[in-house]
């Protein structure tokens, strides 16, 4: 995440609300678990550690119940507990309209906002209903976010400030006005208020009254699906109309106001726009059908839109109004968000240039089938890296990051690409041996590099058009069933369309069409699908922002068409989540209830189990793929799947393998944990990767020159500055690492802004700051460690590189690809200086002679 982006605040837990009581015992509670596992730890544990053992765990079962009694009488409102507001709390986020809103400026720590994490459900409860207090300040619950709520988090803002900016935030509704009309599921609520806390740039050209919001695309999908009874579990494989919404979180924007798909976020609306001609789709229908009513649509309350006459920029869609039947009207909104100040902000911008992409084991788990030889096939790539890694400098600069498709960069890899000779310092050959650790663990994974690209599901909007504008009641779009559009492919390739998470067997294997007169209309990097295809219930995507991996490798198209024979997509009916009045107690019952009846990564691992057991049943993975779904939705409906009893014995039997062996690099899971390596699919790619031992030798590297990284070269040392940083740099290292959340970052980054910080008061020229820092890192020390370096002040020695570095590879100027030395470049194919090309020429002379040679032997 990058430094200059951030924002931070304190992640606490419940803990640091405690009474004094409550303090008193949980100190007690923690001793005496370190004494369980101390007892526990013992090689050969007597009787009379056992007894020892036995006394302790009846001591923390009465320390429990004395806590919870301890809970219960509390009656006061709980403060902070200010001794937790230390820097190892400390997280980052990135700026949002509820930071841009409430005037938190980047790069500083703000007591505005707490996130805090549930330990005890009593003290949230307690938190929620009545808030805390903090410096003499009132704290109020705000939201959880859906990935929030999946870490038991939850933010907290100053009252004083929610009272100021509510409005903002929430474009005029309150929870009284809610209330007043029918009130919403509390879950629900909060995910849709935590729009306004996503990570976003401004979109300031972002003009409301040249949107509107209309009814998506829905229609039936003729098509064969396994239907299962959600009572009985009866597997029924049936030929019927399956309901779509094609258009689920998309809209369109004219592609001369945006050029790339985006995910944007206004208060209660979210989802992806594509961009779309739909302008000129209106202006060529109006003239083949001579009919002025073309483009002429009603919006999803009913009012009659000129959309050409009224300039209409963007066409927002009923699903991605979350909130859509709180206000009378369009206008209605349109005008409280103008009243109030109201924000819009974008994010996940599409690529310019989209990164090349990785399968994973759940997407190859699946293809049961897959050789040795195919393995070796699909694992080519990740094979080649591992064994290049230390000594082709393409290579090197690759798996650190510095590539055209990461356009965000941080500061060390903007040094690289200004100045690659930096890889011969040992800092990058420390760095090189851990991403090799990493590669190879990763391989070992199935996280294989392929031919695919990760890129946003885009619906069929031709077809959306038709429907809005012509009033098509069932529109062809420009896709036929078993047709996508990709334009990062060829016309008629056929690409395996994948999405994470893959739980069955899901290998959409589809043909691409990228004909002239799709491209007319399709003008972004998405995968287009077709509205006659039921491939999203195959691959369970909305298109609010999801995306597919879309590969064209031809060993995994071959296997995925082989091992999709006999699979159609699975269909159930979902429940729905009732509405319920909005206030303090039904947050936290709803936040209870999420915490209580919402863990999906056990159901994900038992699937898993089953893949790679010696016999799959793929019916037992089809009921696990629906619980997971209803588990998924369990917060928002408190609806939950009861088991037939016979059908519960047969998804049981799988319960008592432990996780399969690959599971020690796909999750560190220790020996005793795990399996032993089977005939699998992802245990047989884990014998085929190599660990060879990395051996930098790449000579076209260069000399590296570490003057260039300072503004004065001749800069005399300073004492005062090296001893702070390393006693900074080496305090760091005892700060735990917090685990982060949805948008979150750990304390890391605030420590390097502090370190930065309390360095400059030592010295307030940063310049001879950094110069000392280099000369000492690099010159005196030649430090493999020098994270902390460039994590504070990375942003000076790129501007020092920059105006200090020669010759600009990007100016006329090559490396050798033999010695590294920057040249002049004459010639358009030139790699090598004119020495190492002379040598290279005589070698070839040589080889050719002792060939001619052996040839008249």
């Amino acid at each position: 995440m990058s430094l200059h982006r951030q924002i931070f605040m304190y992640g606490l837990d419940t803990g640091h609300f405690y009474t004094p009581i409550e303090q008193r015992i949980s100190r007690r509670m923690h001793r005496t678990r370190k004494y369980m596992a101390y007892l526990k730890s013992a090689q050969n544990l007597g009787k009379r550690a056992a007894d020892r053992l036995a006394f302790a765990n009846d001591r923390l079962k009465r320390l429990k119940e004395q806590m919870k009694q301890a809970f219960a009488q509390n009656v006061a409102i709980r403060k902070l507990d200010a001794g937790g507001l230390k820097p190892q709390n400390v997280i980052g986020v990135f700026e949002s309209a509820l930071t841009r809103t409430l005037g938190i400026a980047r790069d500083t720590l703000t007591e505005d906002l707490f996130v805090i994490q549930t330990y005890y459900l009593a003290v949230l409860e307690d938190l929620i209903l009545n808030g805390f207090m903090h410096g003499g300040n009132k704290y109020v619950c705000f939201t959880a976010s859906a990935g929030q709520i999946r870490s038991k988090k939850t933010l907290f803002i100053r009252e004083s400030l929610l009272l100021q900016h509510q409005m903002a935030l929430s474009c005029g509704l309150t929870t009284e006005s809610i209330n007043r009309q029918r009130g919403i599921n509390s879950n629900k609520y909060l995910a849709y208020l935590a729009l306004c806390a996503t990570a976003t740039e401004e979109w300031p050209e972002f003009d409301i009254d040249k949107a509107i919001v209309v009814d998506d695309l829905q229609t039936a999908v003729r098509s064969l699906a396994d239907h299962i009874d959600i009572g009985t579990y009866e597997i029924r494989r049936t030929e019927l109309d399956i309901p779509f919404t094609h258009t689920d979180g998309c809209g369109m924007i004219l592609p001369r106001l945006q050029k790339r798909s985006m995910m944007v976020r206004l208060p209660w609306i979210k989802g992806l726009l594509v961009p779309f001609p739909f302008d000129k789709f209106i202006r060529e229908h109006r003239k083949s059908r001579s009919d002025r009513r073309v483009g002429i649509v009603k919006d999803i309350y009913g009012q009659s839109r000129d959309i050409l006459k009224e300039g209409i920029e963007v066409i927002f869609t009923k699903s991605q109004f979350k909130m859509w039947n709180y206000y009378q009207s369009w206008q209605q909104y349109q005008r409280l968000y103008r009243t109030h100040g109201c924000r819009a902000g974008k994010c996940n911008e599409e690529e310019e240039r989209l990164a090349d992409a990785k399968l994973n084991y759940q997407m190859l788990q699946t293809l049961t089938s897959l050789s040795d030889d195919e393995l070796l096939e699909l694992s080519a790539a990740s094979r080649d890296l591992i064994v290049r890694l230390g000594t082709d400098k393409t290579t090197m600069l690759k798996v650190l990051g510095v590539v055209d498709s990461n356009t965000d960069k941080n500061y060390y890899q903007q040094a690289l690409e200004i100045y690659p000779e930096l890889l011969s310092d040992t800092y990058s050959k420390e760095i090189l041996k851990q991403v090799k650790k990493s590669k190879i663990k990763a391989a070992k994974s199935g996280k294989l590099d392929v031919d695919g690209k990760y890129t946003y599901i885009c619906p069929d909007l031709y077809a959306f058009c038709q429907r809005l504008f012509l009033g098509e009641a069932r529109p062809s779009g420009l896709l036929e069933d078993g047709e996508v559009f990709c334009s990062l492919y060829d016309n008629e390739t056929r690409l395996d369309c994948l999405r994470a998470p893959h739980l069955y067997r899901e290998h959409a294997v589809r043909t691409n069409k990228t004909d002239k007169e799709k491209k007319r209309w399709f003008v972004t990097k998405g995968l287009y699908t077709s509205c006659r295809d039921a491939i999203g219930k195959l691959l369970m995507f909305d298109n609010d922002g999801d995306k597919s991996l879309v590969c064209a490798e031809a060993t995994l198209v071959k296997a995925a068409e082989r091992d999709m024979r006999d699979i159609v997509p699975l269909y159930y009916e979902m429940a729905k989540a009732d509405a319920q009045t909005i206030n303090a107690r039904s947050i936290y019952e709803g936040i209870r209830a999420a915490y209580t009846g919402g863990n999906i990564g056990s159901i994900s691992n038992e699937i898993t189990k089953i893949w790679n057991s010696p016999t799959v049943d793929l019916d037992v993975i089809k009921w696990l793929c629906m619980e997971n779904n209803f588990t998924i939705d369990y917060a928002k409906t408190l609806y939950k799947l009861e088991r037939p009893e016979d059908k519960h014995e047969q998804i049981n039997s799988y319960g008592h393998a432990k996780l399969p062996h690959f599971f020690k690099y796909a999750k560190d899971k220790q020996e005793h944990e795990i399996e032993p390596a089977n005939q699998s699919v992802i245990d047989r790619l884990g014998k085929l990767i190599p660990n060879v031992r990395i051996q930098f030798s790449a000579a076209q590297i260069g000399k590296l020159d570490y003057r260039l990284l300072m503004s004065k070269p001749d800069r005399e040392p300073d004492a005062a500055i090296i001893e702070a940083y390393a006693e900074r740099d080496l305090k760091k290292h005892f700060f735990g690492k917090t685990k982060a959340g949805d948008g979150e970052d750990t304390q890391q980054g605030y420590l390097y802004v502090k370190i930065r910080k309390e360095l400059l008061e030592i010295n307030d020229d940063i310049d001879a700051v950094v110069d000392v820092l280099v000369a000492y890192l690099y010159g005196l020390k030649q430090s493999s460690y020098k994270t902390t370096l460039w994590s504070s002040f990375g942003d000076i020695l790129v501007r020092n590189l920059k105006k200090n570095v020669p010759m600009k590879l990007d100016d006329g100027h090559i490396m050798c690809e033999s010695c590294g030395e920057r040249i002049i470049k004459t010639s358009r194919n030139q790699k090598k200086c004119e020495p190492c090309a002379a040598k290279a020429n005589r070698e070839q002379t040589r080889e050719r002679m002792r060939i001619k040679r052996r040839t008249y032997v």
